[in-house]
């Protein structure tokens, strides 16, 4: 089953997508101060196991912060529930490495990671998954071959910094 709510005074949506054992919320837009996750909490209290994807979100302000934290805190009080964030984008990884609580209790799964190419000046956002790219302690971006001319990308920004966040992980 799959649901969809716009909130009127703001960028920022959601879709719901219920699967037998979990149900997965993918946003989309800013998270600023005209967002209320009133109804969105409501919907999604006493669910178990939910996935949020992550990967459409391209801004949040201070106060989009507070109401995120305020938002995640409220549903992970709920017995029962586990939370997982996927798809990371860029502005979602930077509040997860600047703000202590921006995640709350959830596991970060995969997320979106900047390289470049130098060759071809080819931009991408990669998705890393945690497990596969991170398994140990060691904490360098995994390499790729740009899609467009076949040299090799770089990451775009300084590992120890972007890839901070899962020292917590």
């Amino acid at each position: 089953m799959e649901s969809q709510t716009r909130l009127e005074t703001t960028a920022l949506s959601w879709r719901i997508h219920e699967r037998a054992g979990s149900t997965s919320v993918q946003f989309f837009g800013e998270i600023d101060e005209n967002v209320d996750f009133g109804e969105l909490g409501d919907r999604l209290a006493n669910r178990g196991v939910l996935v949020f994807d992550l990967g459409e979100v391209r801004r949040i302000n201070s106060c989009g912060v507070r109401e995120w934290v305020n938002f995640v805190r409220g549903l992970t009080h709920l017995a029962g529930t586990d939370l997982t964030f996927v798809a990371c984008s860029p502005a979602i990884v930077t509040q997860l490495n600047m703000i202590y609580n921006f995640r709350g209790p959830a596991k970060v799964r995969s997320f979106l990671a900047p390289y470049v190419c130098t060759h071809c000046d080819t931009e991408e956002e990669k998705l890393l998954d945690v497990a596969t790219h991170f398994p140990g302690r060691g904490r360098l971006p995994p390499t790729f071959t740009c899609t467009r001319c076949s040299s090799p990308m770089e990451f775009d920004d300084l590992p120890e910094r972007y890839l901070s966040f899962l020292n917590d992980s």
